[in-house]
């Protein structure tokens, strides 16, 4: 990969190029409806390009000099330190002409980038164009040991939330911490977030990035409808990863991961916690105790994807 450049600029000099990242990343692929991407704000915004040789594939803006808004990395260049570069830019800019707060908006999933990025949350996750979003700062001249909000192993707060939206939100910050461990009792597969987007590449991106993960299933009902579901896809894609069984006694939904932190969901509610090693050593006792008794599911076929 060439080195990464990350350039200043205004809207009326590069609008196409930024038109064109934005127009991919939220419109195409994000779903934004195009009135709600296309604001009076980019005019008067400093906007920040990053390029990979010559083609541009990164930007963000920063908006009354304090907020980095439309941060967006092409996906074909994610994970590759093109986000980093950005705020790093952004960073030293903001130093340079003395402002003292940088503000964001994060997607819930991007919590832990932005977090080692230097960035604390400072609301609880929110609705913005149907997406989880979470409020986070930096203070760009005295930077803070204390752990963010949410920070996993370290927040011992319980939240609890009676939105889906608000659920996904929590939930999508809790897999961005994710390291090593899933282990999850499902009533069924029924609950949406079983089946989330977020759930299944965050341990697509585990398994790349740690050959020893470990994703266990105990679900206490099965339909061979299941088969379906994106859980079994990539248990029979993944088996030396994934692993499903059978046991009536999962008959709650609550998932453990990485001997920190658990989820709690039912309907359109959900609980967790982001660092409680006590009930997360006590419930995978009860887990591995499960597993020891539960079943394979014969019915259950490898499907070739």
């Amino acid at each position: 990969m060439h080195d990464i450049k990350v350039i200043g600029t205004r809207w009326n000099k590069e609008r196409g190029a930024l038109r064109d990242i934005r127009q991919q990343v939220f419109i195409l692929e994000q779903g934004v409806p195009q009135n709600l991407e296309w604001d009076a704000l980019d005019d008067g915004a400093e906007h920040f390009i990053a390029y990979v040789g010559s083609d541009a594939v990164g930007c963000a803006r920063l908006v009354e000099h304090k907020k980095i808004t439309r941060m967006a990395v092409l996906q074909a260049y994610r994970k590759q330190g093109v986000g980093r570069k950005i705020i790093d830019h952004i960073k030293r800019y903001a130093s340079q002409k003395r402002y003292t707060r940088l503000h964001l908006s994060a997607q819930c999933h991007a919590f832990e980038f932005y977090r080692l990025c230097g960035f604390n949350a400072c609301s609880t996750p929110y609705d913005d164009v149907g997406i989880p979003h979470i409020d986070m700062e930096c203070l760009v001249f005295s930077q803070s040991d204390e752990p963010s909000q949410y920070q996993l192993a370290h927040d011992s707060s319980l939240y609890t939330s009676r939105s889906a939206l608000v659920a996904k939100g929590y939930l999508d910050i809790l897999l961005s911490q994710c390291e090593h461990t899933i282990h999850m009792f499902c009533a069924d597969l029924s609950h949406p977030l079983s089946k989330d987007d977020g759930l299944i590449s965050t341990i697509r991106h585990l398994i790349k990035r740690n050959r020893h993960v470990k994703v266990q299933v105990l679900l206490a009902q099965y339909h061979p409808s299941n088969n379906d579901h994106p859980l079994f896809k990539l248990m029979s894609r993944l088996p030396s990863f994934v692993a499903i069984r059978l046991n009536p006694d999962a008959s709650d939904n609550l998932w453990l991961l990485d001997d920190s932190a658990w989820f709690a969901a039912h309907d359109t509610a959900s609980r967790v916690c982001y660092a409680d090693r006590g009930k997360v050593k006590t419930e995978t006792e009860r887990f591995n105790r499960c597993w020891q008794s539960s079943k394979a599911i014969p019915a259950a076929r490898r499907l070739s994807i």
